[in-house]
């Protein structure tokens, strides 16, 4: 199911991105560009094969993010999924001990498990976008509507670590700019830590002592019972 669900994320987004008003220039993008870049953002890995600010249109470039967005949240909610099976195997006791911390584990929980990614994830991305809009609009004299575009471009990119960037350069024009830098590494972090950590659900030191308490083998002396004979 989750192979078929990206699959299918990739292919709708190399229909658009073929369609000639993804492309900035006339006509439309080829097959290959086209699957290469649906693949490469569903995916986040960041790599593409043609200048994105230059090749892509702004509706390419939409395509290209709502593609970051949908693999992102897929990996996150996935991986939150996956502590959940890990936390249903490690025994009773750390299960207990776990419960401790989360108050509640179960399969009837996968619900509040994606819902919490995916407020925490918009939220995160909301907050990054809004300081960058604003340094974006102040400090280098874009326009309100490119500021704001450029802010929620690089923020879901930086938070879903996709690596895809509306400079031909990337951000190396903004090496020196910490209030350019700073959020997007910020947003690169807490894209990487919010499916473990998401709203305290259940942290890596209550995994890591739950495996520890699995493996440990208790041994205990019982005492020894005479029968009484007469």
């Amino acid at each position: 199911m989750v192979v078929a669900g990206f699959a299918t994320a990739v292919a709708a987004g190399t229909g658009l991105l073929m369609l000639p008003v993804a492309k900035a220039g006339p006509g439309g993008a080829g097959a290959v560009d086209a699957l290469f870049t649906a693949t490469s953002s569903v995916c986040v890995t960041g790599l593409i094969v043609v200048d994105t600010p230059v090749y892509w249109s702004g509706f390419g470039q939409a395509v290209i993010l709502g593609l970051i967005q949908v693999g992102g949240f897929g990996i996150m909610t996935f991986a939150s999924l996956l502590v959940l099976l890990v936390s249903h195997r490690i025994g009773l006791k750390a299960r207990l001990t776990a419960a401790a911390e989360t108050k509640t584990l179960g399969l009837g929980d996968v619900r509040s498990v994606v819902t919490g990614v995916v407020k925490v994830s918009l939220l995160l991305e909301a907050l990054t976008a809004l300081v960058l809009a604003l340094r974006f609009a102040t400090a280098y004299d874009e326009p309100w509507p490119r500021s704001v575009w450029l802010g929620v471009f690089h923020a879901v990119s930086a938070f879903n670590n996709a690596g895809f960037a509306l400079y031909s350069d990337s951000l190396m024009g903004f090496a020196t700019d910490p209030w350019i830098c700073l959020p997007i590494a910020l947003a690169v972090i807490a894209g990487g830590l919010v499916a473990l950590m998401f709203i305290g659900r259940l942290g890596p030191i209550t995994v890591a002592s739950a495996l520890a308490l699995r493996s440990r083998v208790r041994l205990y002396d019982l005492p020894e019972e005479r029968p009484v004979i007469g």
